[in-house]
C-alpha cells in the first residue's frame, strides 16, 4: 500500500493541462451476465462522476449512478427493479505517456456500495451489498476543459436482502456495464 502511494504521489504533474479534477455525467446500460436472483434482463441508466488526477498515469474516480430492470426468466413481471451503485470508487491507471495525444487509454480496479430495489412485486427482492470491479476504456480530450469516453466494467455484487435469527438471505449479481460519458475538467 505504502508502495501505491507513493508512486502516485512522486510521479510528475499531469501534464495534459493543469486541471487535474473532472466532474462529469455519464449514460450507462447493464448486461447479467449469468442469470441471478433476482433474474434481470439488460437495464439502463446514468449518473455523475468525479475523478481527480494524482499525475499523468493514476487518477481515482468517485461514481454515483442507478440503472432500471425489469425482471426475466424466474423474475418475469417484477418490473422497475433498480440497481445503484452508491458510490463505487475507482483507482485507474492511464497507459500512455504521449501528451500530445487527445487519447487517454486506461484499466482500472475499484470497490463500491450497491443496492437493489424492490421493483413492481414485494418479493424480498430488494437488498444492499459489496462489490468489486474492473474497468477498461478511454477518454477524448477535445480542449482542456472537455472530454469525452466510453468504457467496460465488471461488476462482481454480493447482495444481502435480509438478516434473520436462522442466517441470511442473500445472491450475487454479475453486471457488465457499457458506459459513455461527458466531463468538465477544471
Amino acid at each position: 500500500m505504502f508502495f501505491i502511494i507513493s508512486l502516485l504521489l512522486s510521479s510528475s504533474s499531469y501534464a495534459r493541462s493543469d486541471k487535474n479534477k473532472t466532474f462529469g455525467l455519464m449514460v450507462m446500460g447493464n448486461f447479467q451476465l449469468i442469470d441471478t436472483t433476482p433474474n434481470l434482463d439488460p437495464g439502463y441508466g446514468g449518473g455523475l462522476y468525479f475523478d481527480y488526477r494524482f499525475n499523468q498515469r493514476f487518477s481515482i474516480t468517485a461514481d454515483a449512478w442507478l440503472a432500471t430492470h425489469d425482471g426475466e426468466g424466474s423474475s418475469d413481471g417484477d418490473n422497475s427493479i433498480e440497481l445503484l451503485g452508491i458510490p463505487t470508487v475507482t483507482l485507474k491507471y492511464y497507459f500512455m505517456k504521449d501528451e500530445a495525444s487527445n487519447w487517454d487509454p486506461y484499466a482500472g480496479i475499484g470497490v463500491g456500495l450497491y443496492a437493489l430495489t424492490e421493483g413492481s412485486v414485494e418479493n424480498g427482492t430488494n437488498g444492499f451489498g459489496l462489490g468489486a470491479q474492473i474497468d477498461v476504456g478511454f477518454d477524448y480530450y477535445f480542449n482542456n476543459s472537455i472530454s469525452a469516453g466510453f468504457a467496460g466494467i465488471f461488476h462482481s455484487v454480493g447482495i444481502v436482502h435480509s438478516l434473520g435469527d436462522g442466517g441470511s438471505d442473500s445472491s450475487a449479481i454479475l453486471p457488465f456495464s457499457v458506459v459513455g460519458k461527458v466531463g468538465y475538467h477544471f
